[in-house]
């Protein structure tokens, strides 16, 4: 390496360390900090961002005595034409979509992302809701699913006559 070269990446070095020095100096005691803004998912749903001079999570809500619904949103039918006996290709498919926890008011208290395979596990506090998927625009359309108590410390599994079932339009 030459000279030259070495001289300008020592500036480029000097230049660096002072900008740094001096964002880092800026920043008077009991500032603000600037987190980024990522989420954490928390168990009941909801999310929590970043916060404190330290960026930390903020925790999550407690769900001491909260209750658990649980389910599958799908997608059906998957095939113009149902045959006798069935085509197990045409069986309902997995569906991934946004599922919300609405109060008796229709206000949203928790939502959450189905997995790959369709499933969406909600801790709510005890109360009444219904179980709603995000439908497409204008398909798949899904109807509501079922309306729903939850007790404390109760588990409250949607089934196979009350899983959301969103349609595909394909006749």
């Amino acid at each position: 390496m030459n000279t030259k070269n070495l001289l300008i990446a020592l500036a480029v070095v000097l230049v660096a360390g002072g900008v740094l020095a001096y964002v880092t100096d800026s920043i008077p005691d009991g500032g603000t900090v600037a987190c980024t803004q990522e989420a954490k998912i928390c168990p009941d749903g909801s999310a929590v961002g970043r916060e404190g001079p330290n960026c930390e999570f903020v925790a999550c809500p407690d769900t001491t005595g909260y209750g658990t619904i649980k389910g599958r949103v799908t997608l059906s039918p998957t095939c113009p034409v149902e045959t006798l006996p069935p085509d197990p290709s045409c069986a309902p498919q997995p569906y991934q979509t946004i599922v919300s926890i609405q109060d008796v008011s229709g206000e949203i208290v928790a939502s959450m992302s189905t997995d790959e395979n369709g499933y969406y596990s909600i801790r709510v506090k005890p109360g009444t809701y219904d179980v709603v998927a995000s439908s497409g625009n204008p398909l798949p359309l899904c109807k509501n699913g079922a309306h729903i108590t939850v007790q404390s410390d109760d588990v409250q599994e949607m089934d196979i006559s009350t899983d959301i079932s969103c349609d595909t339009g394909i006749r």
